[in-house]
């Protein structure tokens, strides 16, 4: 019998334009009124998963939030939120050194807002941007995990542009890089190469990568919350397109792949299903007979 459902949201839940189709949140509601429990488990902070917390009644029905890939797990009904481990800005120091010197751009994300970086040549690129689609000046210069431009204040309202790692001055629960894709994967590499041992490394989505604590994942958190509630393997649905759904994937029995998932993703999961765009996670659940 299904206990609970952990779902991925950028990619996943949220379909292109970063809404819940209508088939979808009414599947996950009536499966909520039946007592499965409902868990959204992303990179972003809860201030930005709040939202779409609400719109599934997660407080009615006593879901929960895996926040920033793991780092912490909020409980909706209670209203209680527990950091399980955020950085220091010296740990991040020469990692986020490095990356000023990697062409991308680099944000380190605490839970309302993130210090930013971005060289010359992606302000040039940017420049052109804004200019070809007539953005207002007051438009943010912050890229997304989709673009190059992007209004990230909705759930990071302050935003600072440090031109130095010293200026980075609280505690970080993670960092977010963006790049085209091919770049991505250069920076992956040498990412992986110098602090893979230090660091929980992962491709989020084609054009974003993001450095979490080591030992931290969206699956560490999620085992943590199925010891505390009870739930064996096969009681809990993981759905997932990126690479920190892996470790999800690896704790549950019936863990699922979007369509739109790259191809070394689905990889790990055990089934594949339709993509975001094309209620994936109903067409998952009715696999499951749910």
């Amino acid at each position: 019998m299904l206990k609970a459902i952990v779902t991925d949201m950028d990619g996943t839940l949220l379909a292109p334009g970063d809404h819940i189709l209508p088939e979808t949140k009414q599947k996950l509601l009536e499966l909520e009124k039946q007592g499965v429990t409902l868990i959204l488990a992303s990179g972003r902070s809860y201030t930005r998963l709040l939202p779409y917390a609400r719109e599934l009644e997660l407080e009615k029905y006593g879901g929960y939030l895996i926040e920033v890939d793991g780092i912490s797990l909020y409980d909706v009904q209670a209203g209680q939120r527990e950091v399980l481990r955020r950085m220091d800005p010296s740990e991040i120091r020469e990692v986020y050194t490095d990356l000023m010197h990697l062409n991308c751009e680099a944000q380190a994300c605490f839970d309302d807002g993130f210090f930013f970086y971005f060289d010359e040549d992606i302000r040039r690129r940017k420049e052109a941007l804004r200019k070809e689609r007539n953005i207002p000046e007051d438009f943010p210069w912050t890229a997304g995990p989709w673009d190059w431009l992007a209004d990230l204040r909705g759930g990071y309202p302050n935003q600072t542009f440090v031109t130095s790692a010293d200026q980075i001055t609280r505690p970080i629960n993670k960092i977010q890089l963006m790049q085209d894709e091919d770049r991505i994967r250069e920076i992956y590499a040498f990412l992986i190469r110098k602090y893979g041992d230090r660091f929980e490394i992962f491709r989020t989505c084609p054009r974003q990568l993001e450095i979490l604590p080591k030992g931290y994942s969206k699956g560490h958190t999620l085992k943590r919350l199925m010891d505390m509630k009870g739930w064996n393997r096969d009681e809990v649905a993981a759905f997932g397109d990126g690479e920190n759904d892996v470790s999800m994937f690896e704790e549950v029995d019936a863990s699922f792949a979007m369509g739109n998932a790259r191809d070394f993703i689905k990889e790990y999961a055990k089934y594949e299903t339709a993509s975001n765009a094309d209620n994936g996670i109903v067409k998952g659940l009715e696999r499951l007979g749910c």
